[in-house]
């Protein structure tokens, strides 16, 4: 139910076209401004939540959460006294303060659930954030109705005090599993696998001090911020390249829907393809998916409405796994005990990438986008994914702390 409500950020495009109109006027390309700066700021207070819960528990910094995401949408309605500076009024109060609470509110469930279910963790861990993607399927239409009937203005208002509300009451009940409950045992057969094996618990130093940590930062950087690309550009996908404008003008909002379950339900599915095959053969896999999505399917969807859906789907699913296979990755390669700042400091690269790639897609696209210039921006962030699977293939688990003992690793994770 929190994620719900903090993943309004998706929700993003649904906003642009209110806050591109008049009285408002921020031109097309700047509209992404404070979607890509929420995404910055998400990242690195996800980071610092981390080192947070490592010293006072989930409940604090979930309250810090809950107080910033709703005074941060609640002073972005501030637009309607000056729509002149709306841009740098929605920068600071959607961009920096709602994105911390973002960052603050999504941390907790994720350290929380990573104690409490160890003999599941892709699964347990997909579950939990598939609310995150989950939300625009809610809020897009929400937002629809809200801003027609009330104006954008109010919007952020009535959002932002459902909000604090909300997250209040949520974060007060988050806490970890008491000092002598002892976890369900691993099954022999999960037990065996090389990327449980190999688990071990690393501090943040020594975490830090491993090549898997910069692998992974960079592939989820690039993988994660090809599929936030798309998050903020869906309706305009579906309006520009396949025509879903006027009557079918609510197409483009389901396109968005479309996309929130998708990446809600990769989540959950790579979750568990996770703890099956491990985090190493799970990223290829996606990879190599989100590289068959940019070059032979999304150049084509302005064909029909039926081929924008399907790659919205297969995409959306293949965003939504690196929000489950990156903690899995985190807490089998580097164990759940510190998976509060070890996860924060890998989830940082998904507020990077979420700045990176939609920044660069925003460039190939100008003002006017063509259909070729968005398949020319499909290609751009086809290369980026190119890098990613190289990377991949070259990651492999971290040897374990000098200070500790156990089983020899295995290439196979």
């Amino acid at each position: 139910m929190a994620n719900i409500c903090l993943g309004t950020l998706y929700g993003w495009t649904v906003f642009k076209p209110f806050v591109h109109a008049e009285p408002y006027n921020i031109s097309l390309p700047d509209t992404t401004i404070p979607f890509s700066v929420s995404m910055l700021v998400f990242g690195i207070t996800f980071a610092l939540a981390g080192r947070m819960i490592a010293k006072t528990g989930p409940r604090l910094p979930a309250l810090i959460g809950a107080v910033c995401a709703g005074i941060g949408y609640i002073l972005s309605g501030a637009i309607m006294f000056a729509p002149s500076a709306s841009l740098p009024i929605l920068t600071v109060t959607f961009g920096v303060i709602a994105g911390t609470g973002c960052g603050f509110g999504y941390n907790p469930p994720i350290a929380v659930v990573g104690r409490w279910f160890p003999d599941k963790r892709g699964l347990a861990l997909g579950i939990t954030v598939s609310g995150y993607a989950l939300s625009p399927l809610i809020t897009a239409p929400a937002v629809e109705f809200l801003a027609k009937a009330y104006g954008i203005a109010y919007t952020f208002i009535i959002l932002g005090v459902i909000f604090l509300v909300l997250l209040l009451l949520l974060g007060g009940i988050l806490k970890f599993p008491e000092a002598d409950w002892k976890a369900p045992p691993v099954p022999a057969a999960t037990a065996k696998k090389a990327w449980v094996a190999a688990s071990r618990d690393f501090t943040t130093k020594e975490m830090l001090r491993t090549k898997t940590f910069y692998l992974a930062w960079l592939i989820y950087m690039i993988g994660a911020g090809a599929g936030l690309m798309v998050i903020g550009l869906t309706k305009q996908i579906a309006g520009d390249m396949t025509g879903l404008t006027g009557a079918l003008a609510w197409m483009a909002v389901v396109a968005v829907q479309v996309y929130a379950v998708a990446n809600a339900s990769g989540r959950v599915a790579m979750g568990v393809v996770t703890d099956a095959i491990g985090p190493k053969r799970t990223l290829l896999i996606m990879l190599v998916l989100q590289l068959v999505c940019l070059l032979l399917l999304f150049p084509f969807v302005g064909r029909s409405a039926a081929i924008l859906y399907m790659v919205i789907i297969l995409y959306g699913a293949m965003y939504g796994a690196y929000l489950s296979a990156m903690p899995a990755l985190s807490s089998y390669f580097f164990g759940a005990k510190n998976m509060g700042p070890n996860y924060g400091l890998l989830f940082v690269a998904w507020g990077v990438g979420g700045v990176v790639m939609p920044m660069v897609m925003a460039q190939v696209l100008g003002k006017t986008p063509t259909i070729e210039d968005y398949v020319l921006g499909f290609q751009v962030t086809a290369a980026f994914v190119v890098v990613g699977l190289v990377l991949a293939l070259l990651m492999k688990p971290p040897e374990a702390p000098a200070k500790q003992e156990g089983p020899a690793h295995s290439d196979k994770a």
